[in-house]
């Protein structure tokens, strides 16, 4: 009576129902997520990636990844309230083509040197033949240096004959004499190389004059006297890396020649060996080869030589200068004590001009290649290039290498691998610091490439297909014209194989079949010893 009050509806309050209830102030209105206010009423909503229930109020989670083209490509994860679209290491989701692309890691400077992008990974590479090999966190570089110490002394008292690889002389004498005077000559010889000229005396070319050689181990004379040319043979096999005494002497009318005071030849000669000309007489003498071509020969030989001499007496002791001469140039020298094999310093290679296509008698005309190399190796380091074929624009079709590191798995290991330009195709591990000898051996053809190390065989190292695809380029590359390189490889890029330094240590090889003479290359660095090796230092 005298009153009245409103009965406000849900939403309101208020004596004349005018004022809101604000909902979303107690307790979120009962929300799980979001709760929105309006005028007499409220809702609630939920966050992206969650859905509202039935009962209006609570959120639950969408799975995102239940619709197969959400990441398209890649691999879908679920989250709360959202996803990610995952790819493997190396490479990044683009959310426009819905799929995972190759992340190039070379842009963003990873590698001290060179680097190469692969999909999904990359591999650093430093300058071999710089000598630099990468360094543990493989992607700096650090120098090569020995893990196995040769002992490379040199002996003062001696002269190495094999230094020229022109097969030139390393000594050139000139005696001149008043008098008629005969040819004595007596020096101690070590060698281990079957075949070479130990020194040539006489006049020139189409004159009188005798060469000493070594052909097949054996001492072997050849001989020119008024134009007719003898050769004669004799005595025991010399080249066992033992030192001997040979002597050579001219006694009427007679060549004798003597090995540790036993004569082994003896030869009737028809004239002097001292030429008279202009009142004296004139007598040219050169060691460890000849002052002409050697198919001016009486029968051409190799006149290489990777032997040594010491004591040397040339004429009764009148050539004093060559101690001194030798004395101030280390490369003239030997090595103190050598063992068989051929030492490679670690820097520089030979090379040869080998033919590795064959026809297949079955097939008749058509034509198939082979590769089948063994190396015997002493290594000093435990990176370098043991073999290697390269093309004429310096593609290096294959090689077989030291290497410390496994590329792919970013991990650090001395291996062996063999590879087709720079892939990969078989890897085997090696003890490459333990000094002692170790085989390493390569079979590759159209359809397989083995590699074996002390006769256990390699891991391949790409699959079925990419070996396939491999072997086709390598095919290809044999097509055209191909030069096998021995130690290390000419001026390549640093990217164009896995290994680019030169090997150091001893080595041998043999390619299908056939035992590659270092004289017979048709290039050789003059620092390598093609039949000599120095031994490993033994441990103090």
């Amino acid at each position: 009576m005298g009153n009245f009050y409103c009965q406000c509806r849900a939403g309101w309050r208020g004596r004349l129902c005018d004022t809101d209830v604000d909902e979303c102030g107690q307790q979120n209105g009962g929300c799980s997520q979001i709760c929105s206010n309006k005028p007499g009423s409220f809702h609630c909503a939920c966050y992206g990636g969650y859905t509202l229930s039935q009962d209006r109020r609570t959120c639950h989670d969408v799975d995102e990844c239940a619709d197969a083209g959400t990441c398209g490509e890649a691999r879908c994860r679920n989250l709360p309230g959202s996803y990610s679209c995952l790819c493997d290491e190396g490479f990044a989701f683009s959310s426009q083509e819905k799929a995972c692309q190759d992340v190039d890691e070379c842009v963003e400077g990873r590698c001290e040197q060179a680097c190469i992008n692969s999909p999904g990974s990359y591999t650093c590479h430093c300058d071999g033949r710089g000598g630099l090999k990468l360094s543990l966190d493989m992607s700096t570089c650090e120098d090569i240096l020995p893990c196995v110490p040769f002992n490379v002394a040199k002996s003062v008292k001696s002269l190495y004959l094999g230094r020229m690889f022109s097969g030139t002389p390393v000594i050139r004498l000139r005696f001149k004499r008043l008098q008629p005077t005969r040819l004595v000559a007596e020096f101690d010889f070590r060698t281990f190389d079957p075949e070479g000229v130990l020194f040539f005396a006489g006049g020139h070319q189409d004159s009188t004059w005798i060469v000493l050689g070594l052909r097949a181990g054996r001492l072997e004379l050849q001989l020119r006297y008024q134009g007719v040319g003898r050769v004669t043979s004799s005595g025991p096999v010399i080249n066992h890396g033992m030192w001997q005494t040979i002597s050579v002497e001219e006694l009427e009318r007679n060549l004798v020649i003597k090995v540790n005071k036993d004569a082994v030849m003896k030869i009737a000669v028809a004239g002097d060996l001292f030429q008279l000309d202009r009142g004296l007489y004139h007598l040219n003498l050169t060691v460890g080869g000849i002052p002409f071509k050697e198919k001016d020969l009486v029968q051409p030989m190799n006149p290489r030589l990777d032997g040594c001499m010491r004591s040397w007496n040339w004429l009764n002791g009148e050539d004093t200068t060559i101690q001194e001469t030798v004395k101030v140039n280390v490369k003239m020298q030997c090595f103190s004590v050598t063992e068989k094999g051929a030492f490679f310093p670690g820097s520089g290679f030979a090379f040869y001009s080998l033919d590795y296509a064959r026809t297949s008698p079955d097939v008749g005309t058509e034509t198939t290649w082979e590769i089948e190399a063994m190396a015997r190796i002493r290594p000093a380091t435990d990176t370098g290039v043991l073999l290697a074929l390269v093309g004429d624009d310096h593609t290096v079709a294959l090689s077989v290498a030291l290497v410390d590191y496994h590329s792919t798995k970013k991990l650090k290991k001395q291996l062996v691998v063999l590879a087709v330009e720079s892939i990969a195709l078989v890897l085997m591990e090696i003890k490459v610091c333990d000094g002692q000898e170790h085989v390493v051996t390569i079979s590759v053809n159209q359809d397989r490439a083995a590699l074996e190390v002390d006769g256990t065989k390699g891991q391949s190292e790409v699959s079925a297909a990419g070996l396939q695809e491999r072997l086709a380029v390598l095919g290809r590359r044999l097509q055209g014209s191909v030069l096998t390189f021995v130690g290390g490889l000419p001026e390549v890029p640093v990217t164009s194989a896995p290994v680019t330094a030169f090997y150091r240590g001893c080595m041998t090889l043999e390619v299908n079949g056939r035992a590659l003479d270092l004289d017979e290359a048709n290039y050789k660095h003059s620092d390598i010893t093609s039949h000599s090796c120095p031994p490993v230092t033994p441990a103090a």
